[in-house]
């Protein structure tokens, strides 16, 4: 015990750093033993393309209006009493999904998952960047992107070896019993890290969110927004690898495995990089990196290609989710971190939500690769609108 302390030391991994990251790798193992064939499933039961596409932008707007509630949450009782609270509710939502048999009544009770995730998210990233040195952030986020992709590169592998052996409902027990587990380690080892609290009638922090600087950033990070719901996000990659690449589950769960080992491979670097670099300089490219291999991915048609561009655009997808909690963390203060989060969170969501369905309309009225040529005009504009924001 004493040998493995000295070890997250000498790494800078604070005990919070470390409960987080571990407890989101077995949830993510969990939950994309399922989520990377959720659309298939959901066409399964019933649901059509349109339906698929506004399926995940109730999925996207659900995880969104709550965020600025959750950032006042707190900064006014602190980061663990949340993310605590909200975690035993999970275990009770996937059971429940488990057992619905239409595809409305299985997206409501994900999306009241991603409304409690919601709640949680301001806290969950304050609690990071307040357990580390302002030195350290870009390593401690690449810390928790790089167990958060092995969650998401080992699920669809497990999900690849399940999905032919047992039915997509027992997927969800499983979903429910690890997060069951989960929500007990964080009562036990989660440490507070909040501990002066904005009060009622405090309204200084308030202020801080109206100025030119804050909406311009709210402006790049909804187009990126729209990107991801459009990309990696949306249920459009999924459908285009079965109905135009001709993959099956099982081939589709494989293909999220690989290019979650590539974003983990680059995780491995890429907080030494922002370190080096900076958040901004980072996004900008990678933005543009996403939307053009997300292109040319839709172009391959060798299963080695696939495989390659796929990784590719993953790379660039984990850079810019690293980037941008880098960048998040370096513009807001302790006091007021929470909130300045939750309002990013809820203005960039609202809009950005809107991706999977307008997906989904492009989809139908064009060609199966449109959300994809949408994610890229998107993704342009945010690098062109990130050179203006000053640092």
């Amino acid at each position: 015990m004493i040998f493995w302390t000295k070890i997250r030391k000498s790494l800078f991994i604070e005990q919070n750093v470390t409960v987080l990251s571990l407890t989101l790798l077995f949830i993510l193992i969990a939950f994309f033993t399922w989520y990377p064939i959720l659309p298939i499933y959901l066409r399964e039961l019933g649901a059509n393309d349109l339906q698929v596409g506004f399926s995940y932008t109730l999925l996207a707007l659900s995880f969104t209006l709550m965020q600025f509630i959750g950032g006042i949450l707190s900064d006014r009782f602190g980061r663990k009493k949340l993310i605590v609270i909200t975690n035993f509710f999970f275990p009770l939502l996937y059971f429940l999904a488990a057992k619905s048999n239409n595809w409305l009544s299985l997206i409501s009770l994900l999306a009241m998952a991603n409304i409690l995730n919601a709640l949680q998210g301001p806290s969950f990233f304050s609690i990071i960047a307040e357990s580390v040195p302002k030195t350290k952030r870009g390593t401690a986020f690449a810390l928790i992107e790089l167990f958060l992709v092995l969650g998401i590169t080992l699920g669809p592998a497990l999900g690849m070896i399940l999905i032919s052996r047992v039915e997509i409902k027992y997927l969800f027990y499983f979903t429910s019993f690890t997060t069951f587990l989960c929500a007990i380690a964080g009562v036990l080892w989660l440490k507070e890290t909040h501990h002066l609290r904005i009060g009622k009638n405090n309204f200084n922090s308030y202020k801080k969110l109206f100025n030119k600087k804050m909406f311009l950033i709210i402006l790049v990070f909804t187009s990126l927004t729209l990107l991801y719901n459009l990309t990696t996000n949306g249920p459009f990659i999924s459908l285009y690898a079965n109905e135009v690449m001709s993959l099956d589950k099982s081939k589709i769960n494989l293909l999220f495995a690989l290019g979650g080992f590539a974003a983990v491979i680059y995780s491995l670097w890429g907080g030494k990089i922002i370190d080096k670099w900076g958040s901004k300089k980072v996004l900008l490219c990678s933005a543009s990196g996403l939307g053009i291999f997300v292109i040319l991915w839709s172009l391959s048609s060798a299963w080695l290609l696939i495989i390659s561009m796929f990784g590719m655009l993953n790379v660039f997808a984990q850079s810019c989710t690293i980037a941008y909690n880098s960048f998040i963390a370096d513009i807001t203060h302790q006091q007021s971190r929470g909130l300045v989060i939750g309002f990013i969170g809820t203005c960039t969501g609202l809009i950005g939500s809107i991706g999977p369905s307008l997906g989904g309309y492009l989809k139908c009225q064009f060609s199966p690769s449109s959300p994809f040529w949408a994610g890229l005009i998107f993704a342009l504009i945010t690098s062109l609108l990130l050179i203006k924001v000053k640092d």
